[in-house]
Formats: C-alpha cells, sequence, structure tokens
C-alpha cells in the first residue's frame, strides 16, 4: 500500500493506552467498521442463547450495548455470492456473481465506491474472494479437460491470490488481503504489488492487528475510515488452530437434537471442536477492537458491524459445510453498535440479508444511496426504532456445486440446486429436483418436520409458492438448472451476462 504502513502502530498505540487522546473532530461522518468472519454460527453466541459449548463474553458484550438481528440471513450461502451482494446491494442475478471463483462484475457501483467518493479511508483486510483466482481459465462449466487447461495459468502466475490495485479491488483504496488459500498459520497476503508477504501468527489474530493499526492511523490523521476485515476461520481445513484454543472447548460437546447420534464422536466430533475454538479465537479479537476503540477515544464515532458470510451446518440434518436452506446454513449474526445512536440491549426479528447492508450503511453515514439497489435501508430500524415492513425474503442455491455451473444430475454434483422464500415463520424451499419442503421455523426450529405435504399447510404452501414466483420475477431468476448458466461466464471467468441481460448495456 503506497500511503499507510499498516505497521508499528500497534505497539506504540497499546505504550500509550494510559493517556485517553483527542476525540476525532468530524462526529458527522462516523466510522464504518464491518467486521465479517467466515461459516460463523449465531446460535453460538451467548447472546443468541448460545453457551454451551464455548462463551462469547466480546460478542455478547456488542449485543448489549447496540442492536441484535434474530433473522440475519445469508440469502446465498456461499462464500463469493454473499460478498457479491454485500458489495453492490445486488441479487447474484443482477450481478452475474453466482458461484465462487469469478471475476467480479466492475460495471457496478460498490459499497466502498460510495464510501471513497465521500472522502473516507476505505480499506480491505482478509479474504477476498471476488477474483477467478486459482481457477482463472478453469472452463467454468467443469467439462473433461477443464483443469489442463488452467494450469499453464497458475504456472506462470504464482501470485495468482493477488489483486491489482484499480478497478478489480471494487473502490477499496488500501488492500491487505488474498483471494482465497486456507493457510491460517503464517498466512500469506498481498497489498500494491504481486509480492507474498506473510503473516504474523495466526490468521484472525493479524487481522486484527492490522485492523488496529490502520484504526490508529486514520484518528491520527483525522480521517474517517470505512473497514471490512473478512478472516477466513471459522472454516476448513481443521487442523489449523490457533494456539491454546482447543483446551477451552469441551472435549464432548452438547449438539443440537437435529444432529444425528452418529456424527456426535469421531470426525465430526475432531472437527465441531476445531470449529469451536476458532470460534472462540474470533470472540477474543473482537473484544481486542472494542478494547482498542474505547482507549482510543473512537468508540463514538464508530459503527462497529458484526456478521458473517454464512453459517455452517455442523452435522445438522446429518451435512456439514453450507449451500442448503437450513437454518444452520443460512442464518448468521448480525450485531450493530453505535454509541448515543443504537439503543443499547435492542433486539428485532427483521428479516435482514446481505443486499441490505449497503443501502442501511451508506444512510447511517449519512451519505446518499445509489438508484437501483435490491436491498432496503434498515437504518430508521436501527438508528430510530421504526419497524421495518418486509415479509418475506428470496433464498437461492444456482448450481449443484461450489465452484461451477454444474446442475444436480451431473457427476460430481454435491446437492441439487433450490430456491427458497424465508419469512418470520416459515422457510419453503423448492429443489430443481421437484421436492419442496417447508418448516415452521416458529414451532421447530431445527427444522426437524417438513410440512410440505402436510394437508393443513396446504395453503401455506400454495401462499409461499406464490410469493417465490414473485421474488424470482423480481431478481429476474428463471430458476434455470446450473449448468443453464454457463454462458453467462467466458473462457476467463469474466462475468459477460446476468440475468437483466448482457453486462455493460
Amino acid at each position: 500500500m503506497k500511503r499507510l504502513s499498516f505497521s508499528g502502530i500497534l505497539l506504540a498505540w497499546a505504550a500509550c493506552t494510559t493517556s485517553q487522546p483527542e476525540t476525532p473532530a468530524d462526529v458527522e461522518r462516523p466510522n464504518v467498521l464491518f467486521v465479517f468472519y467466515d461459516q460463523y454460527r449465531p446460535d453460538i453466541i451467548g447472546a443468541y442463547g448460545g453457551g454451551k459449548n464455548i462463551t462469547t463474553p466480546n460478542l455478547d458484550r456488542l449485543a448489549r450495548e447496540g442492536m441484535l438481528f434474530t433473522n440475519a440471513l445469508s440469502t446465498t450461502p456461499v462464500c463469493t455470492p454473499y460478498r457479491g451482494m454485500l458489495m453492490t446491494g445486488r441479487y447474484p442475478t443482477h450481478t452475474g456473481i453466482m458461484l465462487n471463483f469469478l471475476e467480479a462484475n466492475t460495471s457496478q457501483t460498490n459499497i466502498a465506491d460510495v464510501f471513497s467518493s465521500a472522502g473516507y479511508r476505505t480499506a480491505f483486510m482478509g479474504k477476498w474472494h471476488l477474483s477467478a483466482g486459482s481457477h482463472k481459465m478453469a472452463w467454468v462449466g467443469q467439462e473433461e479437460g477443464s483443469w489442463e487447461h488452467a494450469q499453464p495459468y497458475i504456472d506462470e502466475n504464482p501470485d495468482f491470490n493477488f489483486v491489482p490495485p484499480g478497478p478489480a479491488r471494487l473502490g477499496f483504496e488500501d488492500w491487505a488481503a488474498f483471494n482465497f488459500h486456507v493457510e491460517f498459520l503464517a498466512a500469506p497476503y498481498y497489498r500494491d504489488a504481486p509480492e507474498k508477504l506473510i503473516m504474523d501468527g495466526y490468521e484472525s489474530d493479524a487481522l486484527t492487528d492490522m485492523a488496529i493499526d490502520y484504526m490508529e492511523e486514520a484518528r491520527r490523521a483525522n480521517e474517517p475510515f470505512f473497514i471490512m476485515v473478512a478472516p477466513h476461520p471459522p472454516h476448513p481445513p481443521w487442523d489449523r488452530l490457533p494456539e491454546g484454543y482447543l483446551e477451552q472447548v469441551p472435549e464432548t460437546l452438547t449438539w443440537d437434537d437435529n444432529v444425528p447420534a452418529d456424527m456426535h464422536t469421531g470426525q465430526n466430533l475432531t472437527e465441531a471442536r476445531a470449529y469451536y475454538a476458532m470460534s472462540k479465537n474470533a470472540d477474543d479479537n473482537m473484544g481486542r477492537i472494542l478494547e482498542y476503540l474505547d482507549t482510543s477515544g473512537l468508540a463514538e464515532d464508530t459503527i462497529v458491524v458484526f456478521t458473517s458470510d454464512h453459517g455452517e451446518m455442523l452435522g445438522s440434518h446429518g451435512r456439514r459445510n453450507k449451500m442448503v436452506p437450513y437454518d444452520e446454513a443460512v442464518q448468521v449474526p448480525m450485531l450493530v453498535r453505535w454509541p448515543g445512536h443504537v439503543t443499547p440491549g435492542s433486539r428485532t426479528d427483521t428479516l435482514q440479508t446481505p443486499l441490505d447492508h449497503m443501502p442501511t450503511l451508506i444512510r447511517m453515514a449519512g451519505l446518499e444511496t445509489p438508484r437501483g439497489l435490491d436491498g432496503i435501508d434498515l437504518s430508521p430500524e436501527i438508528l430510530d426504532g421504526e419497524v421495518t415492513q418486509r415479509d418475506a425474503v428470496l433464498m437461492s442455491n444456482y448450481t449443484a456445486h461450489w465452484d461451477y455451473f454444474m446442475t444436480a444430475s451431473q457427476p460430481g454434483a454435491s446437492w441439487p440446486e433450490w430456491r427458497a422464500v424465508k419469512t418470520k415463520q416459515y422457510t419453503y424451499a423448492r429443489w430443481i429436483t421437484g421436492e419442496t419442503e417447508l418448516y415452521d421455523d416458529l414451532a421447530d426450529p431445527e427444522q426437524m418436520n417438513d410440512l410440505s405435504d402436510d394437508a393443513d399447510h396446504a395453503s401455506v404452501v400454495d401462499e409461499l409458492e406464490a410469493t417465490l414466483q414473485h421474488l424470482l420475477a423480481e431478481a429476474h431468476d428463471a430458476f434455470l438448472p446450473g449448468n443453464a448458466y454457463v454462458a453467462w461466464i467466458d473462457r476467463e471467468r469474466n462475468i459477460i451476462e446476468t440475468g437483466a441481460g448482457p453486462v455493460g448495456q
């Protein structure tokens, strides 16, 4: 990074915490710190009713001092589609960012563009996952020979996790990140040159250090900042853990009722304990951030958001990972704090989606929202307690594989594509293979009783199916088989078409 050093500040700040620095004068433009860990379930957080296997005192504090969303959702529970919605406020079918390892559609206005234009320092730190990276030149349809075509690119571009400054960084001026890797110990990352740098220690700890350094530099310059911090844990692989955290997790866990007994032991137990260890580390790092904000004098002028890109099944319904319409995959934490503006200890059951972050944060900062966003502005509820009127949201999974446009009948498919409607009471899902599922999430929070064929709920199914069709039309989503979207992507994984038509027209 040309302007910011990102180094040396943390130790200097730590040595000076006994004296209170001056609070920045520019309180009309609040700072924004948006922290989203990967694959972090809300129900492991004490404030969400968790605490059975680990404690989360710092996230609990954030909830006490701000607003907690009980219905925050990752409406496409896969890494890159979530990030596309976060950055643009638009449906995946409107951006083309519908699966992992695509080159981001730079024709859209992004959230960092708005903050940068308003004079903010903008920075992204951590897992980017908005570039083709190692998959560039690997044909999105995964036909035979795909990787033979990609390998020469990989061999010639060892720094494929580097994203060069410019439009591909989607409005972020400062960047200490990587597209995708799973090296949580001594993790590689990049700044403004394709020179591999190595994080000091565990990835989440190092990114927290970077965030604190950046905030301190901005404070000293008396400039507002917009920062996104995206640690990769708690995410597989499960054998790269922060030191001293596995010992804080019980050797036997308390499981939800929808986790089959045969997943209480063996490999699933080992990996679940690792998941909790990573999650505990995340809580401690949030504590470090809150401590810095308190001591530096920035707390009153900084909007803090903690959330995640999706959940983790952890054995529920006999499944692992995400990419399915069940609550363990789509429910995410959503905690928002801004002292003096957000009522401490407030809670809302409003349906909140990744599409809403952009319009909400822009308006909380008093900036102008771009036209054509699919998300809604929740700032009146967050700041003034005005109830948001939203009855249902669209959820989706466009492909039967994380990284390729495939349909359920193709070899190598992980699970069928689906579309779903989420209300405050129901989850209604339709799979590409024709099956439907309906759960009463209030009466059956672990979604163990499928009501889709229950005669007493036939009218509910009809109503939610009609809602689904309405939302699909709004999103320009024809609910095609996954392999039908191959034509939307060129040979280098650039997006050339969306549900709204060719890109750039």
